[in-house]
């Protein structure tokens, strides 16, 4: 098999599986191992990127996802308790912009607002556009629930006049993002801290989890079907959020993640060195940096619509000029 055919099939793949979050096609030395891998499986090198321009895209498209993106997924879920849960409305049923609804219920929450101890639970119903991360395309349509147990509250959460902040445990239980020919499916759990600044009104999210995994599985043609999962570990990121229109999002985020898709796998570091800026979850700025023992390939956000990928490994290097849509075509399916 070719590298171009290697690095394709992955990537679709991968890219796709990690719908809900986006990285490199760098194998082997880098993030989590990938030493586990079949014998019969290809390890796609993040080094190649520095000749080969497929590789470089499709690793970009996965950093963007399984970095940034996971963590805007998961932090779009939590916001979505507070916009809908303030005091004295525990439990919401709201469409969501584009088509379908999500039910948010809180228990115990009454006149006070959301209370330590309670749990949340998220229902979405076939939604399109609640969720805006970065490799989510607009038109996904997200089914499956995530509940969110409350460790801590300080304040009336939701209150728009007040500061107030709360810790929880979130879980995604088959949090399913689907279009035409691409379903994702997002399960883990991560342990989060959101802080509200009346007088700002930013509201700010610290987060980490030990496994966030995606199983993915894309329809190539009638006859084609790559399927596989992204492990993402050790995973850690912060956002903070500013309402408005459009909202406006900053997020940092590192994790190791490792890829097995079909017939290869990948493995790598993800970060952003400088903080990735959203507008209505559309990538704006920042850099993201996918690395391994022998290779780094660092994506820098132009603008809206554009990045540039500059890979470097043992002494060489590769740039090249990308479309923002083209990742989002490749990770949305």
């Amino acid at each position: 098999m070719s590298l171009y055919q290697t690095s394709r099939s992955i990537a679709i793949g991968a890219i796709v599986a990690a719908s809900a979050l986006l990285s490199a096609c760098g194998g082997g030395g880098g993030g989590s191992s990938g030493s586990s891998a079949a014998a019969s499986s290809s390890v796609l090198k993040l080094s190649s990127a520095v000749q080969s321009e497929h590789v470089a895209r499709y690793a970009a498209a996965f950093g963007m996802l399984s970095g940034p993106g996971v963590a805007a997924i998961y932090t779009s879920v939590s916001q979505s308790i507070v916009s809908q849960i303030t005091a004295g409305a525990p439990s919401a049923d709201v469409a969501c912009p584009t088509s379908g609804s999500v039910d948010v219920i809180a228990q115990n929450a009454g006149l006070l607002g959301m209370q330590t101890g309670e749990t949340a639970t998220v229902t979405f119903n076939q939604c399109v556009g609640q969720v805006k991360a970065p490799g989510v395309s607009s038109g996904s349509l997200i089914s499956g629930s995530v509940t969110v147990q409350v460790q801590s509250v300080q304040g009336v959460v939701g209150k728009n006049s007040a500061d107030w902040s709360y810790t929880a445990v979130e879980t995604a239980n088959a949090l399913t993002l689907t279009t035409d020919t691409a379903k994702t499916v997002v399960n883990g759990t991560v342990t989060f801290t959101m802080s509200y600044d009346a007088a700002t009104g930013v509201t700010t999210t610290t987060a980490s989890a030990p496994t966030v995994t995606l199983d993915r599985t894309q329809t190539l043609s009638t006859s084609s079907t790559i399927s596989g999962n992204i492990t993402i570990t050790s995973l850690q990121y912060s956002r903070t959020h500013q309402n408005g229109n459009p909202s406006s999002d900053t997020l940092s985020t590192s994790g190791a993640i490792n890829i097995q898709i079909t017939d290869a796998t990948m493995a790598f570091n993800v970060s952003t060195p400088t903080p990735v800026t959203l507008s209505d979850g559309d990538l704006q700025a920042g850099t993201i940096q996918l690395t391994t023992s022998d290779a780094t390939e660092t994506i820098t956000a132009q603008d809206a619509s554009t990045v540039q990928i500059t890979v470097t490994s043992n002494g060489q290097s590769g740039s090249y000029t990308e479309s923002v849509a083209d990742f989002k075509k490749l990770a949305s399916g």
